[in-house]
């Protein structure tokens, strides 16, 4: 059997999920603020979060939501994959 495209959160402990849950609003805080800047130098620390919160239990819909990237995107980034920004 084939390993999925993205992984899968498996974390249930309340601790992070709340870790998760800020990562995915700093994840959307550094997105928002820099997105506007020519040399965008977020990329990689967005990515970064978007994967952290990824792996304490966030699912992809939610960083998609909370970004406002594309599903695409989003899991490009969480795969470790560049993104085309």
């Amino acid at each position: 059997m084939a390993a999925p495209a993205t992984p899968t959160p498996t974390s249930r402990n309340p601790f992070t999920a709340w870790q998760g849950r800020f990562l995915v609003w700093f994840a959307g805080a550094v997105q928002s603020r820099f997105a506007q800047h020519r040399f965008r130098p977020d990329v990689a620390l967005r990515n970064a979060a978007m994967r952290a919160a990824h792996r304490r239990g966030i699912d992809r819909d939610e960083l998609v939501r909370a970004t406002r990237l594309t599903a695409q995107t989003v899991t490009k980034a969480l795969t470790g994959k560049h993104t085309t920004e």
